[in-house]
């Protein structure tokens, strides 16, 4: 009988000790977002050709990766950091690599700031969509609609 309890208690520790976030709890923002559109001023922006097939965002703890996902299961990951300003979402990508700045630009047609910061405004935030917008330098507004992947 004693080994039965003692057996349940470690069983219960093991289960309420598992499957953490690092560095703490990030939300709803938490996991893999995929991008199901983007506008500029109110018109689509086409994403999606024959190289890049889809474009899905993470965040776990202040780390930030969107990944390129391109025929025959090919795909890279550009690097960066995040964190929040009131409702602003500040995107961090001035980082640099032995390597060139392939892992840490956004793509180009994405309009986030390369080798700096982007500030999104969080329109909306739910545990399955998000909207974020941003007006660019040159005068144009963004608003990227995110659905969560899983």
């Amino acid at each position: 009988m004693k080994t039965k309890i003692i057996l349940t208690i470690i069983s219960l520790l093991i289960l309420s000790t598992g499957c953490t976030r690092n560095n703490g709890d990030i939300g709803e923002l938490f996991g893999r977002w995929r991008m199901e559109s983007l506008q500029a001023d109110g018109e689509e922006v086409e994403l999606y050709d024959a190289e890049n097939l889809l474009y899905t965002w993470s965040f776990q703890s202040s780390l930030m990766f969107i990944t390129v996902i391109q025929p025959y299961d090919s795909y890279y990951n550009v690097k960066g950091t995040w964190s929040m300003e009131g409702d602003e979402m500040l995107l961090n990508f001035s980082y640099t690599g032995n390597d060139g700045q392939k892992y840490y630009d956004p793509p180009e047609n994405l309009h986030l700031t390369r080798g700096g910061v982007t500030r999104l405004h969080v329109n909306r935030l739910t545990s399955g969509a998000m909207e974020l917008e941003q007006t660019a330098s040159d005068g144009v507004r963004y608003v990227y609609h995110l659905k969560k992947a899983y």
